[in-house]
């Protein structure tokens, strides 16, 4: 933990001086630490960050969310990893569902935040050049393009009368969501499709925000977006030593190959497909049995079945046999469904002990470890068994001696009122 600790120390350092390349982007968000007191009034949220998309409208007052509506668009894969996707049909599948939710184009709106959760560079609060995509997205024509100016450009198309007044992503939205609600929130992290954390750090201490805006006051304090599930990639300076065979099938079956290595060995997106390959080989040593060639086939071991295995506590793991007899197809035996709950914890287990090095080492560089709200979002957070507990037993291995106060709260649907509340917290 302490190896990977102090490669992410070099890594961050690297990355907000900007000088050289790091495999932490370390982005600043252009969203800044501020009283949130008195705030009230109407803001809209966009949310794009996996297979489904959010338009959310929000009423504060007083600095609370006194009303919410929303709706979900579910995007089409063609506009995701289709052969043709494209930001032409992306960004417009996006607008055609902003009009769906406010049915009348012709009315002016308030300020409007959107939550863009990929790599992103800024030059202003309300731009947003994307770096590359992650989660499985290759849409074209959008890497090196201003994500906003093209939603803008759609949104006027159909006549909508609202644009994009603050861009960030999903951990950002996390964090300002919890910050409203209590101002001890240093962190905000997203454990589930994708894995990637914000914290806030002192405009004195972004050397490359200041080269930009040499104006800035230094002892202000910004919202920093890590990028950090891309962190020791290419490399693997210090993943190697946690990485195995199954890491890099993942890898080299993914459409980012040695890129997002630590979001590959943490997130939901891949927890299930590690498991998969590891119990295919434990079916090949006889271990287990049947399957009806399920694990043959790619993504054949969801997550949720991980997470449904990992919480099996009866004492001859019914609730796993009673997965493998609906969703595979065979009678097991005890001893398979040990192997299942083994594989399916130690999967959890590792994702859960590397976000904590990583979301520890982020705290202890705040300096507020002695009193931390750490605001996590994501389904692996929420819905993996004991993953919470998993966090804190390895933040005790991490700090050793050293006393800590880290809480790390679920704060649900911070990329949606994320967006609306950092347009709130910069208006």
């Amino acid at each position: 933990m302490k190896i990977i600790q102090k490669e992410l120390y070099s890594e961050m350092e690297k990355g907000l001086a900007g000088k050289e390349w790091s495999s932490v982007l370390m982005l600043p968000s252009y969203v800044l630490r501020r009283d949130v007191e008195g705030k009230s009034g109407e803001y809209f949220a966009l949310d794009l960050g996996g297979t489904n998309f959010r338009v959310l409208k929000l009423v504060l007052k007083d600095s609370k969310v006194v009303d919410a509506q929303q709706a979900k668009f579910r995007i089409p894969l063609e506009h995701v990893n289709g052969k043709n996707a494209c930001a032409d049909g992306l960004f417009g599948f996006i607008a055609d569902s902003v009009k769906t939710f406010i049915k009348d184009s012709s009315v002016s709106f308030p300020p409007l935040g959107f939550t863009f959760s990929f790599p992103m560079t800024k030059n202003s609060l309300n731009s947003g050049i994307l770096v590359r995509w992650t989660k499985a997205f290759i849409t074209k024509n959008t890497v090196g393009k201003d994500v906003c100016k093209l939603l803008n450009d759609k949104l006027s198309d159909r006549g909508i009368n609202m644009g994009v007044t603050a861009v960030i992503n999903d951990t950002v939205g996390t964090l300002v969501t919890e910050f409203f609600k209590d101002d001890r929130a240093m962190l905000g992290v997203i454990i589930g499709t994708g894995f990637n954390v914000a914290y806030w750090e002192k405009i004195g201490n972004i050397p490359k925000y200041l080269k930009q805006c040499p104006n800035a006051n230094p002892s202000h304090t910004m919202c920093i977006n890590m990028e950090v599930g891309n962190f020791d990639s290419p490399h693997m300076k210090v993943l190697k030593y946690i990485s195995n065979e199954y890491d890099a099938q993942v890898d080299n079956k993914s459409p980012n190959k040695k890129l997002g290595l630590v979001e590959k060995m943490v997130s939901g997106l891949y927890m299930g497909e590690i498991a998969r390959l590891a119990l295919k080989d434990l079916k090949a040593a006889g271990v287990i049995s049947g399957l009806n060639g399920k694990l043959e086939k790619k993504n054949g071991f969801p997550a949720w079945h991980l997470s449904a295995c990992i919480g099996d506590d009866t004492l001859s793991l019914n609730k796993i046999s009673k997965i493998l007899k609906k969703e595979y197809g065979v009678t097991s035996t005890l001893e398979e469904r040990q192997a299942f709950a083994m594989v399916c914890k130690w999967v959890a287990l590792r994702s859960a002990r590397l976000a904590a090095t990583i979301i520890g080492s982020v705290v202890q560089h705040t300096g507020y470890e002695w009193d931390c709200t750490v605001a996590i979002d994501g389904s692996v957070f929420e819905k993996t068994p004991g993953y919470p507990q998993l966090l804190q037993e390895a933040f005790k291995d991490l700090f050793g001696d050293q006393p800590f106060n880290i809480r790390c709260v679920l704060t649900k649907d911070g990329s949606g009122k994320g967006a609306g509340l950092s347009a709130a917290l910069m208006s």
